[in-house]
């Protein structure tokens, strides 16, 4: 009993085999592939790298098999060269040596010998001669002077090539650079002396000194602008009162109009009846406002020319002076007293309080700009215009049109 139902008894499933991953993998018959790799490798050896790109031509050329082979002239085939060796190679079209020494630029190297310290001896003969001796004892020129050299030059030179010279160098020096250059202020900048009160540490009497000049200044330029204030004023209410008498006359004039028409004329003859130019009431007044127009106009007009000499009152009490100063001498160059469109920048006022001032030299700040300094000199001396920020415009203003695409529905 126990032997049969030990042989009936059968298994739930195939056992897997002991052999591992590995195992299996040595077993396995690669021969095929190993004798692809090879051929290869005896490929590359005797034939050298081939690219991907060999493998496999593109014919793009047409087959020259119904054409006939051109015959070759014999100079052609005499003149064709059969050497290994190449051809000479004139000196304009040889390739031009690299400027390195082992890969790296020549001006590399000399600026990294720089940096660190070391010397280098440059390439140009004036550069070292410069290092050398400092200064070069050279000819000296004169860029205004007559030179014979220059029409030695001249004289070697064809006729042809001086008439084509579109610039000629300036031989004669011209007249503005002997004169004076045109002052329009006298400032610390252009008179090139400083107040002694704008000193770090200056004397009580310098220091009094400069506060009233700069005191004078500002307080002058005050007046001017209040009187400025006064005239402007005075114009607008000019202006309020010449609107208000245009418009009661224009009122008078429309019911003189509607009297007129209201009169119906009956008269059977075509001509006018004469009648007595006799002045009515309404005329008289309109005759005395427009007087009382013309002469406020006039007013307006004066003080408005008031208005603008008092912006230049400078300029005239300068000319005034120049005036007075021409009277002896008439020959003396007239100045022209406004070189340019705008007016000069003020320059600021460079004025110490009592408790500003430093007694020490420690103490000091710094103060002021050489660059805006140098460029107000310039600008007082004549040399630079003075300007003005403008502010950016349109350069046309745009216009307003209707669309007609109401027309495609017509």
């Amino acid at each position: 009993m126990s032997e049969a139902t030990i042989t009936s008894k059968k298994p739930v499933r195939p056992q897997s085999s002991r052999k591992g991953k590995k195992a299996w993998r040595k077993n396995i018959d690669i021969e095929d592939l190993e004798k692809n790799l090879q051929e290869k490798r005896d490929e590359e050896v005797i034939l050298g790298k081939v690219s991907k790109d060999d493998d496999f031509i593109i014919d793009d050329k047409p087959s020259n098999i119904g054409l006939k082979a051109v015959k070759k002239l014999k100079t052609k085939e005499i003149l064709t060269n059969k050497s290994k060796i190449p051809a000479l190679v004139h000196g304009k079209h040889q390739e031009k040596k690299r400027d390195t020494i082992q890969g790296v630029k020549k001006t590399d190297l000399l600026r990294l010998i720089k940096l660190n310290g070391g010397k280098f001896k440059s390439e140009d003969k004036l550069i070292n001669r410069i290092e050398q001796d400092g200064l070069v004892s050279a000819s000296s020129k004169d860029l205004w002077g007559d030179n014979d050299g220059d029409e030695e030059e001249d004289k070697k030179k064809p006729k042809y090539v001086k008439s084509t010279a579109e610039v000629t160098k300036a031989r004669v020096v011209p007249k503005t650079l002997k004169e004076t250059p045109i002052k329009l202020t006298k400032n610390d900048l252009t008179e090139k002396k400083v107040h002694a009160g704008k000193s770090y540490n200056p004397s009580l009497e310098s220091w009094k000194e400069l506060i009233n000049q700069e005191y004078d200044v500002e307080y002058r330029q005050e007046l001017t602008r209040q009187q400025m204030e006064e005239h402007r004023k005075k114009i607008q209410l000019l202006v309020n009162t010449l609107d208000d008498m245009v418009v009661d006359n224009h009122d008078d004039e429309e019911e003189e109009e509607t009297k007129e028409d209201g009169e119906k004329d009956y008269s059977l003859s075509v001509n006018k009846p004469n009648k007595f130019k006799i002045k009515t009431k309404t005329k008289r007044n309109r005759e005395l406002k427009h007087k009382e127009r013309t002469k406020l106009e006039q007013e307006i007009k004066d003080l408005k020319k008031q208005l603008k000499d008092l912006s230049n009152l400078e300029e005239i009490l300068q000319k005034e002076a120049d005036k007075e100063a021409a009277k002896p001498e008439s020959k003396k160059r007239k100045r022209r007293e406004k070189l340019f469109k705008h007016d000069l920048i003020e320059t600021p006022m460079e004025v110490k309080l009592s408790d500003e001032l430093s007694g020490n030299l420690r103490n000091l700040k710094p103060e002021g700009n050489l660059f805006y300094d140098q460029m107000l000199n310039m600008q007082a001396s004549g040399k630079v215009e003075s300007r003005v920020p403008v502010a950016k415009k349109r350069k046309y203003q745009k216009k307003i049109t209707e669309k007609w695409t109401y027309k495609d529905f017509k």
